[in-house]
Formats: C-alpha cells, structure tokens, sequence
C-alpha cells in the first residue's frame, strides 16, 4: 500500500481516519500491516492491499468467490483477441473515438475510482495508452481476490493503487474522488440501486461517473437465466465451470449455421422484434445466453458464459429504474446509450 492511498482511505461505515502500523515495507510500500481507526477498529493490509471486507450476506459471499475464482484464470480472458474484444466494446457505448481519447478524458477529471475493477481489464484497456499518465491517481475496488490479479497485471503502472472492499461500504469519504469507473459490476451487489448510491456518495460535485448494468430481457430469457443459475447454485466453482461447456459448445453449433431466420412479426408479449436474426443471436437473445464468439477460444468463450451464470446476484433493470436512481444521486445523464445487453450510462455529479 503506497502512501498516496492512505491518505484518502477511512474506515467502512464510520469513515473515522486509520492509522498505519507497518510490518513489512518494501521502498515506499507497505507490504504487510494493520490499519488502525479511531473507532477502535483493525483492518489488515496483505500483499500491499488493505483488505476492508466483512461479508455477512450470503448471496454476496458466493458472488465474490465466483468472481475471485473466474479472474484468477487469467488465461480464459487476457488474450489480445479478448482485451482488443473489450476495448472495441466499451469505445463504442462510452462515446469515444479511441483508447487514448478515453484515457485522456479520465486524466482531465482528477482521481479515478474504479469500483468492481475486478483484474483491471477494462481500466487496462486505457491506463496502459498514451493517453495516461503517472499525474493521474487510479483507484482500484473489488470486493474478491481478482485486485491482487489487478495489482499482478498493473505493476508497471505507476500511481495505481488496490483495496478489497464492499461496494456498499466504501472506505473514502464523501467527495474524494473525480471520476467512478463501474463497468459491469452494480448489478453484482445485493442491490444495484444501493450500490449506484454508494458509488455517487464518493463522487465530487462536478465529478463524472461512468457505468453499465444489466438490462432486464424478455420472459423467456429472463426464466432460463433464472433457472441455470439456480441449477448450478450448490455446484463448486470447477464443476459450474464445466457446466458451462456444454452451453457454450451450443452457441457455437448454432453460430456455425451462418444462417438467418426471419420472423414475420414482432412478438411483444416475448419482447421478440420483427426482421431477419441470424439464428445464434435468435436464441441468445431472446431463450438462453449461449455466447459466442470466434475470435476467442473456446474457454475464452466459457469465461463469459460462467460471468452470466454463476454469480448469485446479477440484477437486471429498466431503463426507467436506472434514469430514477440517477436522479435519487444527484446524477445528470449526459449519456444513455441502450443496447440489448444493457444500459451504459455517463453522468455527472450535481
């Protein structure tokens, strides 16, 4: 833990100032250690993390270790096929016309939060650009282990700093930051409304936060993913991961079809549109998630399969629920871009 970060780090819930008792430091870096606050209470600082997180909800357990379990195989994911995947994907539902144009951006709002970072890969798609530099102040959050997988793939970054900690119990105070990062990760909490409110709690007046979430599917999309994830809920992680092949290898059938079908006319009861639909996204869409996709291997393609499935909580929303909960944080949409997955959303700080 480096000392720019105790600086802005309070103790969860309280937000009383902490105290750092060093065991082990290595240059400026505190390696191993207790955080003390003034409220009597202790935090661990291991492998130069503070490590913040007391889970005593379930649900959010389970979420964590699958989440832990799934970045800790890096080599299901940190592929060039799969990082150019992502940096493509965020580019065009953030707005930007490149990966240095984005990291410039966050570069002129001041200190980046990064909550859910999970292993960095989408804050690595641009930290590691031109376009970043070693004025900026980076801020990593992940309630699981993937931050010290963060902290393995950043280490030549400079000014990149890692916490384990609650989404729902932030250890910073109000306002200390000028940007929060959430790609993919609100929904991943006991609830997304709170966590949406939690995140906003940090953001400076003026800041700007940046995020997606989940968009609630049509009926019979909805029960399959409800019922998959049920019926692997008791399995361990190996075993859920494997239950995830056969449904890949599925989507892969399908997508080798090449082929179309054309539905007459829309469906809304099922929330199916009109119009030609090659036949996998049919499927996925609109009956089961069957990812696929053939630039990346097959257990890159089992990865996102098992990010849908295995995580107890995975809330989807309304784009009228998500506009109401930015307006109950003091949040001004500047950006609301829909697309079928979800909602990606740039919006600033009253």
């Amino acid at each position: 833990m480096k000392p720019a970060l105790l600086e802005i780090l309070r103790a969860p819930g309280s937000l009383a100032s902490l105290h750092l008792e060093p065991s082990s430091v290595v240059g400026d870096e505190t390696e191993v250690g207790t955080l003390r606050a003034a409220d009597g209470r202790s935090y661990e600082v291991r492998a130069a993390i503070p490590r913040f997180t007391r889970i005593n909800d379930a649900g959010q357990a389970q979420t964590r270790d699958a989440f832990g379990f799934k970045w800790a195989r890096r080599e299901t994911y940190d592929s060039d096929a799969s990082r150019d995947r992502v940096a493509r994907w965020c580019l065009e539902r953030y707005g930007f016309p490149s990966v240095d144009a984005w990291a410039s951006h966050f570069l002129e709002l001041g200190r980046v939060l990064d909550l859910g970072c999970g292993s960095g890969l989408s804050s690595g798609v641009w930290l590691s650009s031109s376009g970043w530099s070693a004025e900026g102040m980076w801020v990593g959050v992940d309630v699981s282990t993937a931050v010290d997988v963060a902290r393995a793939r950043f280490v030549s970054i400079a000014n990149t700093h890692f916490v384990q900690a609650d989404a729902l119990d932030l250890p910073f105070d109000d306002g200390t930051f000028g940007a929060v990062f959430s790609e993919g990760v609100l929904h991943h909490t006991p609830s997304t409304r709170a966590a949406l409110l939690s995140a906003a709690r940090v953001l400076a007046s003026g800041g700007e936060m940046s995020f997606y979430v989940y968009r609630k599917k049509g009926p019979a999309r909805e029960f399959t993913d409800d019922y998959v994830r049920a019926a692997i809920r008791d399995l361990s992680d190996e075993d859920a991961w494997e239950a995830m092949r056969g449904l890949t290898m599925l989507g892969q059938a399908l997508a080798s079809l090449k082929t179309t079908v054309e539905v007459p006319e829309a469906v809304p009861m099922l929330g199916i549109a009109a119009g030609p639909q090659d036949i996998q996204r049919f499927v996925y869409w609109n009956f089961v998630k069957l990812y696929w996709n053939d630039a990346l291997s097959l257990e890159e393609n089992v990865h996102i399969n098992f990010d849908w499935f295995r995580p107890t909580y995975a809330h989807r929303q309304t784009a009228e629920e998500v506009r109401a909960w930015c307006e109950e944080a003091s949040l001004d949409v500047r950006r609301f871009n829909e697309q079928e997955s979800g909602f990606t959303v740039v919006a600033r700080k009253r």
